[in-house]
């Protein structure tokens, strides 16, 4: 395969130039043909890459980076590739490099109004236009997930378009020896008592220097006399150099310009410090972490959160404040925490994944150049509630379904949870005076943007024409439609916050439609218990109820005891608090929340008509009503939960210990397997065929 790359700028201490040589290099490793376009180059060439010097004139940056675009243009009509990669935006892009943050963003949040009338401020938008709109074809190897939300959010760009990429560090920054330390060190001129603070990254501005100049002159004396910087990096450093001098630390700062013996320095340093105004990444916090070198950074970094997860440093909030990130320097230098951070990051080193982006770049690069993009997967729910049983299903699912390589989007008409941050939401905009006319307007209005979008399967909560698989038809008799057991918040602390005493037993129904779920029977139950026993009870209930439902509980003599809630009170809460489950529906149905509760140790209170009641009898997890119902077994069966603290504790034990089976958690991944196979079942125009006989099955 023939791939032309496009820079506008090539100097060999960017981090995007870097990215750019690991990319080609393995692209040549793999056996492509790879063509370079640059306006300028300084460095060396990467052995084996044709370069295509286009050299473009004018006064203003984005009139030659204008020019350079249609020159590159101009030579891949005459010389054509296979996929054209932009390492900066620009029209006529197959594949973009998200290298650099959001223009509009920063257009928008850190400009004033008056930017946005000159001809600088248009030419960007239209160039990162041309690649993010709705309507652009490119596709996108994200590295910055926060970046790739912006983006999303202002352009409407397609969740499959993204193609995100893991880190990409050099595996020579990791352990650097105890003779290179000394010998940098030597070299630098730097005392064996004193601290080497590093700055590493060229952009000065962007990165955040002026901070770091101005945190060296408010240490505390008796640290600053001991402290050395070093700035390393491609950047004009006058302006800089003349704000140490105005903050009298010109003495203790050292501008190295860029280097090229960057893991000898690594070793030479004490601590890093990287308080960024933007940054799509930070390629050298990581560089730091895992050569043993604590690590400051803004929490704005997209490479931040490994820090924080791995503690190997300290994670400055933003919005950014000096007199904060001032006293986190100085603990950064003289924290008992530092020997912990040098370990930690360096643990951090053996994590093979912060090595891979090249690799995944080029496979995903042969994948979009053979034809091979990834098939759309189009999940659809009217109300997205995460109380509906059915509801649970659809994020795992569609989780499984992108560790499998295919693209997914959920349409949704209203969504009452907060948003998932890892795939492509569109709320679909339909009105109507009934809520039978907006569901069927939604229906519409899905179907032709199937359509529009070719996607390759639809699956849908509940029946729709142009779904392939309707999931509440097909949730399993042996349920565990779920990746791994629900994860639950302090069970004492969750009990207060609640306002649940120890002695309180609390009964949870949660269902999209608690009166379906048996509401009334637990009531009806726990009312004729005798009152020591019916004191004990509550009843916490997640879903939508009629307001007559309130009305039985006063007369029951249990409005104290009851809670309704639908949005506040979350299921993971609600289970912490627990004592018993229960699903007492009146028909036949399925409630994937009961297997949550089992896998949990809380003991099940059902009947027959629900379809996991097997699982609560083969687990010896609770009590099932038989079918048909009487309304005496349950009031037994809820007295004796109450009264038993034994009982409880005995099916509690059973529940965990048979949701503890990690093969009872593979149902989302049995269907996104079978929904891989149908979409490679597609005709050759691509366009959906209609599997209505894929079915989850343990």
């Amino acid at each position: 395969m023939r791939i032309g790359f496009v820079i506008f700028k090539y100097f060999p201490h960017g981090g995007v130039a870097r990215d750019l040589n690991k990319i080609a290099a393995r692209s040549l490793e793999r056996g492509h043909a790879v063509r370079i376009y640059a306006m300028s180059w300084s460095g060396e060439r990467p052995p084996g890459a044709e370069v295509v010097l286009l050299p473009s004139r004018g006064l203003r940056s984005h009139v030659r980076q204008r020019r350079f675009a249609r020159r590159v243009a101009a030579h891949l009509e005459a010389a054509p590739v296979d996929l054209v990669v932009g390492m900066n935006k620009m029209p006529g892009l197959d594949v973009y490099y998200a290298g650099d943050s959001c223009f509009e963003d920063k257009a928008r949040s850190q400009r004033p109004w008056a930017y946005r009338l000159t001809p600088r401020y248009r030419h960007y938008a239209r160039f990162e236009d041309a690649v993010f709109s709705a309507a652009a074809r490119a596709r996108i190897l994200a590295i910055s997930p926060p970046q790739t939300a912006r983006y999303q959010a202002i352009y409407g760009t397609p969740a499959h378009r993204f193609h995100p990429l893991p880190p990409g560090i050099e595996r020579d920054r990791a352990s650097p020896s105890a003779s290179i330390r000394k010998t940098m060190r030597t070299a630098l001129g730097v005392g064996e008592h004193d601290q080497v603070l590093l700055f590493l990254g060229s952009g000065f501005v962007k990165k955040g220097l002026d901070r770091v100049l101005r945190g060296l002159a408010a240490l505390p004396a008796e640290v600053a006399e001991s402290v050395r910087l070093l700035v390393v990096g491609n950047d004009k450093a006058h302006r800089f150099e003349r704000l140490a001098k105005r903050l009298g630390v010109a003495d203790r700062a050292r501008f190295l310009g860029g280097r090229d013996d960057v893991p000898a320095l690594l070793a030479a340093a004490d601590a890093s410090a990287l308080p960024a105004y933007d940054e799509n990444t930070g390629t050298a916090l990581l560089e730091s972490a895992i050569a043993g070198v604590p690590t400051l950074a803004t929490a704005n970094c997209g490479y931040a959160p490994y820090i924080e997860r791995a503690e190997a440093g300290i994670v400055t909030p933003v919005p950014f404040e000096q007199a904060r990130f001032d006293a986190d320097l100085a603990r950064l230098l003289c924290s008992p925490q530092r020997g912990a951070w040098a370990r930690n990051g360096r643990a951090l080193a053996a994590d093979q994944s912060i090595y891979a982006m090249a690799g995944r770049a080029v496979a995903v690069l042969e994948e979009l150049g053979a034809g091979l993009a990834p098939p759309l997967v189009a999940f659809c729910v009217f109300r997205f509630s995460p109380i509906d049983p059915a509801c649970r299903a659809l994020l795992p699912t569609a989780a499984a379904c992108r560790e499998r390589g295919m693209a997914v989007r959920i349409y949704a008409y209203a969504w009452q949870d907060a948003p998932p941050t890892d795939m492509e939401l569109v709320r679909v905009p339909v009105a109507g005076t009934t809520e039978a006319a907006r569901r069927q307007r939604w229906q519409a209005w899905v179907a032709a943007d199937l359509r529009r979008v070719r996607a390759a399967f639809a699956v849908a909560i509940d029946a729709m024409p142009a779904a392939d698989l309707c999931l509440r038809d097909q949730l399993p008799a042996r349920p565990g439609v779920q990746a791994a057991p629900l994860r639950l918040p302090g069970r004492d602390a969750t009990r207060r916050a609640l306002g649940y005493g120890d002695q309180d037993v609390v009964f949870v129904l949660a269902a999209g439609d608690l009166v379906a779920a048996g509401f009334e029977r637990l009531l009806v139950a726990l009312g004729r218990l005798p009152e020591p026993v019916r004191a004990r009870g509550r009843v916490l209930a997640l879903g939508r109820l009629d307001r007559r439902f309130h009305a039985i509980a006063r007369a029951l003599g249990l409005r104290a005891q009851v809670r309704v809630s639908e949005t506040s009170v979350t299921f993971a809460d609600a289970i912490a608090v627990a004592e018993v489950f229960v699903d007492l529906a009146y028909r036949p149905r399925s409630n994937g929340w009961l297997f949550d509760a089992l896998a949990a140790g809380r003991a099940v209170l059902t009947c027959a008509a629900v379809a996991e009641s097997a699982l609560v009898r083969d687990a010896d997890a609770g009590v099932v009503l038989a079918a048909p119902f009487r309304q005496a077994d349950c009031t037994r069966a809820v007295g004796q939960l109450i009264e038993q603290a034994a009982l409880r504790q005995r099916l509690a034990g059973n529940g965990a210990r048979f949701g503890a089976d990690v093969s009872r958690h593979g149902a989302a991944a049995i269907l996104a397997d079978q929904i891989r196979r149908r979409c490679s079942e597609r005709g050759a125009d691509g366009t959906r065929a209609m599997h209505r006989d894929v079915a989850l099955s343990a």
